[in-house]
């Protein structure tokens, strides 16, 4: 079995000084499958006399049996899926994550608990101070990941700050009991793998990638059932799952559709790689 996995270049100016493809590889190795890894800056695609090819550092590409994206990138996506390759996860899913106003339309939808939420490009602090109780409330650019451009507004003069005429938001309710912590739970096709606690001493978002640390944490029936059915509402077959705390429960913040995994080996024995491909075996 032959794979690629797309990366934008991006990934290797990381703050964490890897990017795992040697892991990836020699994962994909065990389950006896072969995985190129390219990058998506450097990948053209041609069409010739109804031939379509993929043309990589000056050569064409044997098509994989399967891709795993790591970037958000709609036409090579739906290129591949086009050709009838298995793209692991689905471009419709990937941007279905990436949009946090979609999410929680999907969320709301298939009936799984996430916070109130307003999505509008429309500068109005009045009516959205007014919507959430003249309470605090977070603030995020409508597509983004890692916790970069989202804002906890406490004022109207918080708001000017950040508004940006170019962008449209996604507002959410500020569930304070969960401040600086939350859950990532890691979802693989019809089961979890696992999840953490992050926290965060110092602000109201909790990303690993922002500087905050992980701690490991005991699996509920809770977190099991609400993880899986966010993941199905997304279309997602490989994701993180983000939970606030409630007093009571647990709410669906966000689902990943890139979901890093560093966070997870760091306090536990569970191998995402080796999971990721062992399931990819197993499902095609």
């Amino acid at each position: 079995m032959y794979g690629w996995m797309i990366y934008p270049k991006e990934t290797l100016n990381n703050k964490f000084g890897n990017n795992a493809f040697g892991w990836m590889k020699e994962s994909a190795s065990k389950n006896g499958i072969s995985v190129d890894i390219v990058f998506s800056d450097d990948l053209f695609i041609s069409n010739a006399n109804g031939k379509t090819e993929f043309i990589y550092m000056g050569k064409a590409l044997s098509f994989p049996d399967f891709v795993i994206m790591r970037d958000y990138n709609y036409t090579i996506s739906i290129q591949l899926e086009n050709l009838g390759i298995r793209v692991v996860n689905s471009t419709l899913s990937m941007f279905n994550s990436r949009n946090k106003a979609v999410t929680a339309q999907l969320l709301a939808k298939n009936k799984v608990t996430t916070p109130k939420y307003l999505f509008s490009k429309e500068k109005n602090y009045e009516f959205i101070n007014n919507y959430f109780g003249k309470k605090k409330f977070v603030m995020k650019e409508n597509e983004g990941s890692q916790g970069k451009g989202v804002y906890l507004i406490e004022n109207e003069e918080d708001y000017n700050n950040v508004y940006k005429t170019s962008q449209e938001y996604f507002y959410q309710e500020y569930i304070e009991f969960s401040y600086g912590r939350d859950i990532r739970a890691y979802v693989l096709g019809d089961r979890i793998l696992g999840c953490v606690k992050r926290i965060s001493d110092t602000s109201f978002k909790s990303n690993y990638s922002l500087g905050g640390r992980v701690e490991k944490y005991e699996m509920s029936d809770t977190i099991k059932k609400l993880s899986l059915k966010a993941a199905k509402a997304i279309g997602l077959d490989f994701c993180g799952v983000d939970l606030l705390f409630t007093k009571n429960s647990f709410t669906v913040c966000e689902v990943n559709g890139n979901a890093g995994f560093r966070t997870i080996t760091q306090v536990s024995d569970i191998d995402i790689p080796m999971e990721l491909f062992k399931w990819i075996k197993e499902s095609l």
